[in-house]
């Protein structure tokens, strides 16, 4: 659920951006957004961190989503600071590579729910040796 939540606020995030490159809004609501983004990609690499038993792929991933954020937030501010385009397209691909790894981590998360549940659908075998 924390990574479904956390998606959404990507999703808000990346149209704030696009807002603010096209002078719409102010910083301020990017900024905000991207810190709360943080906040809850933080929380959802601690969850997965500590889930038992340890799901490796969710741990680097989680983990590796929490550097790229962290990133972020310096090649923003960095671009506020020097306006330069070359940076700003760094921003830029640094938030579709964010993008990639919350969908790719969404699905895998799907994924750990379904073998968890014991979901037919999930190729889980169901049969009993009682």
């Amino acid at each position: 659920m924390l990574f479904r939540v956390t998606g959404a606020v990507l999703g808000l995030q990346l149209l704030l951006g696009g807002l603010l490159t096209f002078g719409f809004i102010s910083a301020e609501a990017h900024i905000v957004a991207g810190f709360l983004l943080l906040i809850l990609a933080v929380a959802t690499m601690a969850v997965w961190l500590t889930t038992r038993p340890p799901f490796r792929p969710m741990q680097v991933l989680t983990s590796v989503i929490v550097v790229l954020i962290l990133l972020q937030i310096i090649l923003g501010f960095a671009t506020l600071d020097t306006g330069s385009q070359t940076i700003a397209f760094i921003h830029f691909a640094n938030a579709l590579a964010i993008f990639g790894a919350m969908m790719a981590g969404t699905f895998m998360a799907l994924r750990w729910d379904r073998m968890a549940s014991g979901d037919p659908a999930s190729g889980k075998d169901e049969r009993s040796t009682s």
